[in-house]
């Protein structure tokens, strides 16, 4: 940036920038050096970290390691049966509430077409003729 035309930057050169001092190199150098010590000790605290995480990692892997030993030693080797559950039960259970769902679904349907159905046999009871249950006779008796 320059100088402007009134005399204004005179005796403030704008384009030069003050030079710097010992003591700023000094508190640069010591916030430098903080900084790195302070960089340093968080590293060092992660690397703990990571290390205790890496050791509960492995106390819970042993122990599952163990938990499985035990249940082959008193259940056998017959592994995980996954959704089949205990004979079967749950796959069962989810046929069972699938098979619940879908009536629901379809429950608006069967009575739409239920009700048609009734529709059609009245519409075929009225087109058919009135009642046929009475006796031909005089209408002018009256019994």
């Amino acid at each position: 940036m320059g100088k402007l035309d009134i005399g204004v930057g005179d005796e403030f050169p704008v384009d030069e920038p003050p030079p710097r001092s010992p003591e700023d190199d000094e508190s640069a150098r010591a916030a430098r050096e903080e900084w790195d010590r302070q960089k340093d000790e968080w590293r060092a605290r992660k690397a703990e970290w990571r290390a205790q995480r890496e050791a509960w990692r492995a106390d819970r892997d042993a122990f599952k390691a163990d938990v499985r030993k035990s249940f082959r030693e008193h259940f056998g080797s017959r592994g995980f049966r996954g959704l089949r559950g205990v004979n079967g039960f749950l796959p069962r259970l989810l046929i069972g509430f699938g098979l619940i769902a879908l009536a629901i679904a379809l429950l608006p349907f069967l009575f739409m077409f239920g009700f048609l159905a009734l529709a059609v046999v009245l519409m075929a009871a009225g087109l058919r003729g009135g009642r046929h249950d009475y006796r031909p006779g005089n209408p002018s008796q009256t019994s």
